[in-house]
């Protein structure tokens, strides 16, 4: 009984050694494999951080554990507010000043590399300080060229700040010329028609433009346009106000808003444009 289990013993022994031999040759070739999958100029995986070090690095990076960013933001904030605190005071400071002697308003006419949306040129404005609720309409009358609409009495102030930017005033343009027709369609039509087509297509986007400016500054607007023969009277008494004194009476069309604008220049920047050009002016 003893013999068997000696011989047992040295066989279990024998096996084991073997098996030892075995594990370390495929280890050998484990290795010899790896080294020839993995080049010498691989990686390192130390060269990765963890990924909770790379997002507790991004949270240190942000503003607010930074209080040299986060004083800055705040002070950035606090002059915007200021600002426009100053331009209310300036709108209420208007209304209790006589009326202006320079009544009416004025398209001032600047050259655009891009037609862009109105949105993205009001927000370029407001980079060159210019005030936007200065700024009455904005569209665009030709091919690079964008309107400005705006009371007279902004005009020196508009141009001073146009002129420090070095942004050209297009005071040559002509919104009614024929040569804003660009549809192949009219090439053929003769200059007496192609004129009056101009000023066709101009009265629609004056008229699309009185849509979206807003009350009250829209009735000494619409007063403007119709003194220059861009809207009909329809179109004028359409969009004035019906006032009730004992009786209807007719509205006096000519009747002076410069009290409107002031009040106007309190209101937000305006949040629509006009519609697009039509494609007779934009081809």
């Amino acid at each position: 009984m003893i013999q068997l289990l000696t011989k047992e013993l040295a066989s279990a022994r024998t096996e084991i050694e073997r098996l030892r031999v075995q594990t370390a040759h495929l280890q050998e070739q484990l290795n010899q494999q790896s080294n020839v999958s993995n080049p010498t100029n691989h990686l390192n995986p130390s060269e990765f951080p963890p990924l909770q070090n790379a997002a507790t690095a991004l949270l240190q990076s942000t503003p607010w554990h930074q209080p040299e960013k986060l004083q800055q933001i705040k002070d950035q904030l606090t002059a915007q507010r200021q600002q426009r605190r100053l331009q209310r005071q300036e709108a209420a400071a208007r209304l209790l000043q006589p009326p202006s002697t320079n009544q009416g308003f004025k398209y001032i006419c600047l050259p655009t590399k891009a037609r862009v949306p109105i949105g993205q040129i009001r927000s370029r404005l407001r980079k060159v300080d210019i005030n936007n609720n200065r700024i009455i309409d904005i569209h665009y009358p030709n091919r690079n060229i964008v309107a400005l609409l705006i009371h007279n009495d902004y005009e020196d102030e508009l141009r001073q700040q146009l002129q420090r930017f070095k942004v050209t005033i297009k005071e040559d343009f002509n919104p009614c010329d024929p040569q804003v027709l660009r549809d192949p369609k009219y090439a053929d039509r003769t200059p007496a028609e192609r004129k009056d087509l101009a000023f066709m297509h101009h009265c629609n986007r004056i008229e699309r433009a009185l849509q979206y400016i807003r009350t009250p500054v829209k009735f000494a607007v619409a007063r403007y346009f119709y003194s220059k023969g861009w809207i009909s009277k329809q179109l004028l008494q359409e969009t004035l106000p019906t006032r009730t004194i004992n009786r209807q009476q007719d509205i006096d069309i000519f009747f002076s808003d410069d009290d409107h604008m002031s009040i106007f220049e309190e209101t937000k920047d305006i949040n629509q444009a006009t519609a697009p050009m039509d494609d007779t002016t934009s081809i």
